[in-house]
């Protein structure tokens, strides 16, 4: 019985959660925007996105406290977000009403003006498309710049020679691991899996913490998609595919997330096994994610961070290997 209580308590409560993340990540948009498009005449416009964002997020936490209330009697929520959410809500009335004059005289007095408050949302929505329009711009050309000087580095390599060093020491441990290449003795045989686009292979483990604990777990979801389909590419050929996003989230929350350990579980083990198709080696395979999940819950949590840490970076290495593979062909 309790478990379908949780169950359905989750249900009722994943909109407010989705509604939650999408404040969090709209505020913190809007404190990047006031901080790139200070005193460019449309400060009003970018401190109302901060203020609807700000209120988004008070009302949420609410219902979620209602919701915890109804269902198990006493309130549970993020109350530093609803500390958050005042914060800002009480820094801009302060602010508008200052000398710094970001607010015309009298502007909040108008809040009950029907047409008004039409006006004013209509033009804070469209400077801040504007704003992402040319973000996202700015974003692609660096994007594109930096792509190219990567992949440039790449083509001044020799995808399996250029270290000497590196191969020694790669055939030396490739000798040891008499177990894995048992184990995975189609790895080294197979070549390449085929040209399908590059992959990103540029992961960043801290940004991955931050956006996690931002977007309250959302950008896991995001996370999963992508490199379910890079994993896919990479490893083509092997007779396996990793499932995507959907199966991972339904069945997720239909196994109580025991379909998302045995999910991470392969893609640990699929990374190791091909890796010896692009000339890598790695020790780190399902086994050792989930030891270090274990341990993390046994030592404040430390061991989950690295068990990611891992997971990501052999993501990187098998994603860059496929890139400079072809990058030379390209």
């Amino acid at each position: 019985m309790m478990g379908f209580t949780n169950f359905l308590y989750f249900l009722i409560s994943l909109p407010f959660l989705g509604g939650m993340a999408i404040s969090l990540v709209f505020m913190t948009f809007s404190l990047f925007s006031i901080f790139k498009n200070w005193n460019t005449g449309k400060n009003k416009e970018l401190f109302n996105g901060l203020l609807i964002s700000g209120i988004f997020l008070l009302i949420t936490n609410i219902f979620l406290f209602i919701i915890s209330k109804i269902f198990y009697g006493g309130f549970y929520g993020n109350f530093y977000l609803v500390i958050v959410a005042l914060i800002v809500i009480a820094l801009i009335y302060f602010i508008g009403n200052s000398k710094e004059k970001i607010y015309p005289d009298n502007y909040f007095s108008n809040i009950s003006d029907v047409e008004f408050l039409k006006r004013e949302l209509n033009n804070t929505i469209n400077v801040f498309i504007s704003v992402f329009d040319k973000s996202k711009s700015d974003f692609q050309e660096k994007s594109e710049a930096k792509k190219a000087q990567k992949f440039e580095s790449y083509k001044n390599q020799n995808t399996y020679n250029n270290n000497n060093n590196y191969n020694n020491n790669y055939n030396n441990d490739y000798n040891k691991a008499g177990s894995y290449n048992t184990y995975n003795n189609y790895g080294g045989n197979l070549g390449p899996a085929p040209f399908r686009g590059y992959v990103k292979d540029d992961w960043s483990f801290l940004l991955y913490v931050l956006l996690c604990f931002i977007t309250c777990g959302f950008y896991q979801l995001y996370f999963v998609y992508k490199i379910s389909d890079s994993i896919n590419i990479v490893c083509d050929g092997d007779g396996e595919e990793t499932s995507g996003l959907m199966k991972f989230f339904f069945l997720g929350i239909i196994t109580c997330n025991i379909y998302c350990l045995f999910w991470e579980f392969n893609v640990m083990n699929r990374i190791q096994s091909n890796a010896p198709r692009y000339n890598r080696y790695t020790q780190d395979n399902g086994s050792s994610f989930l030891l270090w999940l274990i341990i993390g819950s046994i030592f404040c949590g430390l061991g989950i961070f690295f068990a990611w840490y891992i997971f990501i970076k052999n993501l990187n290495l098998i994603c860059k290997a496929y890139n400079m593979e072809y990058a030379n062909a390209n």
